[in-house]
């Protein structure tokens, strides 16, 4: 059997139980993710009052997590497209586990931010893994539907996590969340061990040790025929064969300038609302229990935006979808800054700000793993999500330092909504196209991807 007809009997059979398994560990992977780099959101009031935290240092604490992901995303993203997607998933799987045990035994303010940072690492390099294999193995009538279940599992790790909190915290202290976080993901390491297959395209292009057994063994569990031989290569479109840097030259950089911003500008809005949504409901006279439900309430709206838009993505182009929800979800975050006072109206926006946070991360996710070529795909996603830590890291350190000069809660939410306005300017000239194809020729929306072996 040829490559490429596996890259086709992939890409438009049905889904096996195998692909199911890829796009269910994904999620259980990133419920861990979501849970992990949010726990300190929900401890955050907590921690404020016992030991005696400033707005700044709260601000710096709820940035470490996310400076790991900046720095994870572009430092060792590359792993998956030289090492293999599951490699780097065990490997971020195994420093979450290490982030989240140690936060949990910390004594000090300096040894918990060391801690979420190590965290953050295995988180970002972890989203750039889990919705590049998800792409890879979903056929192209479910790989929307896949890759918003992917983004769903960020909320729904959030939202059981923040129940799981609220009953940790009344019984055994704050200390014990993280722990559960750490547990969590010690547990999934054995699981993705032995159940994950490795990425048919990574096995293709870069050929590692015993690659043509690896592929074979994973032809017969999709049930379709072996092949004698391997490719001698994965050329570009000019013949020769791809490298890292591509996404820093033609004609693949002009998609890695407006992924990076894209991202980065959405992601300052996002985190600023997702890290200080509890404090900053606390601040407006909740209690404790009732704060949490607020950031349960934001992933709630979650899953529903993850949902609905990806099942609008079938039918409704990714650009205009794109911008819609954005704007939504900066109209949104003002909307909570104006309202804190009613009730009604508070959880109204927060369900709102969850819908479009998450559905437009599916969108980002999906134009993402669609720019970019399949030599540097993982590369260019975390590449692209690495620009997004850079912004995640950004948005709550800027709130703590807005807010302790003293601007009210109305005025951070205003200047905080307005970057992920402007990242839908980015977002929508990102070409779908395949490289080697006009980019007029690519309908957006429809689930185009050069034949990858």
């Amino acid at each position: 059997m040829r490559i490429r007809d596996i890259r086709d009997r992939i890409d438009h059979g049905p889904m096996s139980r195998l692909q199911v398994l890829v796009v269910a560990i994904a999620v259980l992977c990133n419920m861990i993710d979501g849970f992990d780099i949010l726990a300190a959101s929900l401890v955050s009031p907590i921690l404020r009052n016992e030991w005696g935290l400033s707005d700044a240092v709260l601000g710096v604490l709820l940035s470490a997590g996310p400076m790991g992901m900046a720095v994870g995303a572009f430092t060792l993203s590359w792993i998956a497209d030289v090492h293999g997607r599951r490699t780097s998933m065990l490997m971020c799987l195994a420093l979450m586990s290490v982030g989240m045990l140690g936060s949990a035994a910390a004594s000090d303010i300096q040894t918990l931010i060391v801690l979420r940072f190590v965290t953050g690492l295995g988180v970002g390099t972890m989203a750039s893994c889990t919705g590049t294999l998800v792409f890879e193995y979903s056929n192209v009538k479910r790989r929307d539907l896949g890759l918003g279940l992917v983004t769903l599992g960020y909320p729904l790790g959030v939202i059981v996590g923040g129940i799981v909190s609220a009953l940790l915290i009344n019984t055994l202290g704050w200390r014990a969340v993280f722990a559960f976080g750490g547990l969590c993901s010690a547990l999934l390491v054995p699981f993705v061990a032995l159940r994950l297959p490795e990425s048919l395209d990574y096995l293709i292009a870069r050929k590692p040790r015993g690659a043509l057994d690896k592929v074979n063994r994973i032809l017969v569990k999709l049930g379709l025929p072996s092949t004698e031989t391997l490719p001698a290569d994965v050329p570009r479109p000019d013949g020769t064969r791809g490298h890292v840097f591509d996404l820093f030259r033609p004609p693949v950089l002009h998609r890695t300038v407006l992924m990076a911003l894209a991202y980065l500008f959405y992601m300052v809005s996002s985190y600023f609302i997702l890290s200080w949504a509890t404090p900053l409901s606390a601040d407006a006279g909740l209690s404790i229990t009732a704060a949490l439900s607020i950031s349960i309430l934001i992933n709630i709206g979650g899953v529903i935006g993850g949902i609905a838009i990806g099942l609008l993505s079938f039918k409704v182009p990714f650009k205009p979808l794109a911008a819609v929800t954005m704007l939504a979800m900066g109209l949104a975050i003002i909307g909570f800054g104006l309202f804190a006072k009613s009730a009604a109206l508070l959880v109204t926006f927060s369900v709102l700000i969850g819908f479009g946070i998450f559905g437009a991360a599916l969108v980002l996710y999906a134009t993402a793993a669609r720019t970019f070529p399949v030599w540097v795909r993982a590369t260019g996603v975390g590449m692209s999500m690495s620009a997004g830590r850079v912004g995640s890291m950004i948005g709550p350190s800027t709130a703590g330092f807005l807010l302790g000069a003293g601007l009210g809660r109305e005025a951070v939410c205003f200047v905080l909504a307005l970057p992920v306005i402007v990242s839908i300017l980015f977002i929508l000239r990102v070409p779908l196209a395949p490289i080697s194809e006009p980019s007029t020729s690519a309908k957006p929306g429809a689930g185009t991807e050069p034949v990858s072996a």
